[in-house]
């Protein structure tokens, strides 16, 4: 099974279809998509500031704006079965399906992530990975060039979370970052994630 997390950002934009689309097309492997919280989890940023919401009433939030957004694709999702929780995740990632999780705050809280904006759904994903040993491929909206970020993009703090950062130095995973701009390297990607940690 391959973790597949759509970055937020990719809300507003047609790569979240076209990403599916990939997934859908190279079906002779299982997937689970994992949605960031997009716009969703910006609003809830700003309303901590201005309502002082403590860390974890935010971090709450934050889980129901990744619920959110994944509710919100449902539509382009009609080939991909909804898991609603860590145990049916296990359960199936042997089988020859397209998953979907929808969070919940108890899943997520079981994870072990910071209750916290250090973890945020990049972590939230790599901790699935882990969980069921599988390669994850996060999709991001910047345009990498790889010369630039290949031995230094663990390090960027603006590309990924804090925990993500300290989590995966600990974790030994198969992770790919890929820019929203190559849905169509979908089956190069997967079939490289014997190198460890590739951008394209």
């Amino acid at each position: 099974m391959v973790v597949v997390k759509l970055g937020g950002s990719l809300q507003s934009t047609i790569y979240i279809k076209k990403w599916i689309r990939a997934i859908e097309l190279k079906f002779n492997s299982s997937f689970i998509l994992i949605f960031g919280g997009g716009k969703h989890a910006d609003k809830i940023r700003l309303a901590q500031k201005e309502k002082n919401y403590d860390d974890y009433r935010a971090h709450q939030l934050a889980i129901k704006a990744m619920k959110k957004l994944t509710i919100d694709h449902f539509a382009y999702l009609k080939n991909f079965s909804k898991i609603d929780s860590l145990d049916s995740i296990k359960n199936n990632q042997k089988k020859r399906k397209l998953l979907v999780w929808v969070p919940s705050i108890e899943d997520v809280d079981d994870l072990k992530v910071s209750k916290n904006w250090d973890s945020t759904s990049d972590s939230i994903a790599l901790a699935i990975a882990n969980k069921t040993n599988s390669p994850l491929l996060l999709v991001k909206s910047v345009k990498f060039n790889s010369k630039k970020y290949l031995n230094s993009y663990f390090l960027k703090e603006d590309l990924l979370d804090k925990d993500f950062l300290k989590y995966k130095f600990i974790k030994k995973q198969n992770i790919s970052i890929v820019s929203k701009y190559n849905f169509y390297k979908l089956k190069k990607i997967c079939n490289d994630f014997s190198k460890k940690n590739t951008i394209y």
